[in-house]
C-alpha cells in the first residue's frame, strides 16, 4: 500500500515552529527535469569553510570544521568534525587576493596536497597572470575549500 503526506508546515510535537527532520541515506529526489531521480545525500556537500585573514587564517564561517592549522607559507590544513568515509572524496576550493600590482582584485589558484579521512592539506598561490600557477603566498584576503563525497 503506497501513502503520501500533503502538508504545508512541519513543525515539532510542541509546536514551537522548529523541527527537526532527519534524511535516511537511501532518500532521493526528482531532478529539475521530473524524470530522472538522485540521492539526495550522495549529492551534498559534507563539509565547506570560508578562511580570511592571509598568514593567520580565521574561519568566517563553516560545516563541519573542526580547525584550520597553518602549516607553512600559504599552505593550510584543515580539520573535519565528522571524517570522511575516504580519501576518494572532491575537494573544491578558491582564494581571492586584493591590492594586486595593478590595484584590483586577482584570482588566486588553490592546490591539493593531501587527502586523509579526517583533513585536508592545501596550498594557496597567486601568480601575476590568469595561467601561472605563481608562487605559494599567504597574501590572500580570502579563501574557500569545500568537499563532496561519503562521510563515514
Amino acid at each position: 500500500m503506497t501513502s503520501q503526506l500533503n502538508v504545508d508546515t512541519i513543525v515539532d510535537k510542541a509546536g514551537s515552529g522548529g523541527t527537526n527532520v532527519k534524511v535516511g541515506n537511501t532518500s532521493t529526489y526528482v531532478a529539475d527535469g521530473g524524470s530522472a531521480t538522485q540521492n539526495l545525500v550522495q549529492g551534498l556537500l559534507k563539509m565547506w569553510a570560508n578562511l580570511s585573514g592571509g598568514g593567520t587564517p580565521v574561519v568566517d564561517d563553516s560545516i563541519n570544521t573542526s580547525s584550520v592549522t597553518d602549516t607553512s607559507a600559504g599552505r593550510r590544513v584543515i580539520n573535519l568534525t565528522n571524517s570522511m568515509n575516504n580519501t576518494n572524496y572532491c575537494a573544491l576550493s578558491s582564494a581571492l587576493k586584493d591590492g594586486n600590482s595593478g590595484g584590483s582584485r586577482g584570482a588566486a589558484n588553490t592546490h591539493m596536497n593531501t587527502q586523509s579521512t579526517g583533513s585536508t592539506d592545501y596550498q594557496v598561490m597567486y601568480g601575476s597572470t590568469a595561467s601561472s600557477d605563481g608562487a605559494v603566498t599567504d597574501s590572500c584576503t580570502e579563501e574557500g575549500l569545500a568537499l563532496a563525497g561519503d562521510l563515514a
